[in-house]
């Protein structure tokens, strides 16, 4: 996991993470931080390994959880979609965590696909994973802020712990 480290290492990494915590200080509802990224990580190369998706190794799904929202703040800042702003910015992290540019187009198409409303099927089997991984991390059935939450119907996690 030297690679996965080496991007929890990396500044530009850490001020990313800086900027999402500047601007969801005072947000009620789920934060955009290392737990919620770390949490997406494990779920999602759990996810991969019920599916028998070995080819995918455990760097790359977990290259995959640290990254998928490290532009919120992008999107909070300038609009957009943050799934397409976080892939732009993972990109050269990958790259100076020593990921091959195979790995990093993988990494980024899963970043860029993890928000979209796409049925089964119309994601890569990392895409696939990350997104379900993405909702399955939030804790929403214990959540002080779940009366006034958007999001709460999508959220697997709604009324009990799934993972």
């Amino acid at each position: 996991m030297e690679r996965v480290n080496r991007i929890l290492r990396d500044e530009e990494y850490c001020s990313y993470l800086e900027k999402n915590r500047a601007w969801e200080e005072k947000r009620p509802f789920c934060h955009h931080d290392l737990a919620h990224f770390l949490a997406v990580a494990r779920l999602t190369y759990l996810l991969l390994l019920e599916k028998d998706c070995r080819i995918i190794s455990k760097e790359v799904a977990y290259g995959a959880g640290l990254l998928h929202d490290i532009g919120r703040w992008k999107e909070y800042e300038r609009g957009g979609d943050h799934a397409r702003h976080s892939a732009a910015l993972a990109a050269p992290i990958l790259q100076r965590a020593g990921f091959h540019p195979a790995e990093i187009a993988l990494i980024t198409a899963a970043i860029g696909q993890h928000r979209l409303d796409a049925p089964e099927g119309h994601r890569s089997p990392l895409g696939e994973a990350l997104h379900k991984a993405d909702g399955l991390a939030r804790i929403c059935f214990s959540c002080s802020a779940r009366q006034e939450c958007r999001g709460l119907e999508r959220r697997p996690q709604r009324e009990s712990l799934i993972y």
